[in-house]
């Protein structure tokens, strides 16, 4: 059996729905969305890994329209560290001074890795130390 999903909110649809029942929009293909729409898209995706791609590309272009997204997720409750880890790494290379409120926010998270960190990050940027363009690191 194949699930679907919506092409613009990422919920799952079902088979030969013309319009997703949770957002609404037409199953037609996202080709009219431009491509910072779809990354900003992804960052709700149901894969955690698409989440991850996503947020590492938007902090790769600097996308400052990503930084209200990130804050939502981070105050969202979300628990996956390694979707966290990637929000705050993109945060952390977008020139912008919300990136600090993301950094001092998470810098406050009852989760000690990312407490950990955002305190690193959070000193890299204001010691303008340069953010790894992908996030090599191991666990």
């Amino acid at each position: 059996m194949i699930t679907y999903y919506c092409v613009h909110c990422f919920q799952e649809v079902p088979e030969g729905a013309e319009s997703c029942p949770h957002c609404g929009m037409t199953l037609d293909e996202p080709g009219g969305k431009k491509y910072e729409q779809k990354l900003l898209a992804a960052l709700n995706h149901v894969i955690p890994e698409r989440r991850i791609m996503a947020a590492q590309i938007l902090g790769n272009l600097g996308s400052q329209a990503a930084l209200g997204t990130f804050l939502e997720i981070l105050n969202s409750g979300e628990t996956n560290y390694y979707i966290l880890r990637a929000i705050l790494i993109a945060s952390a290379k977008i020139n912008h001074p919300e990136r600090i409120t993301i950094l001092e926010t998470a810098a406050r998270s009852d989760l000690t890795m990312v407490a950990r960190l955002a305190q690193d990050l959070l000193a890299a940027v204001r010691e303008n130390r340069p953010i790894a363009e992908w996030d090599r690191s191991p666990c």
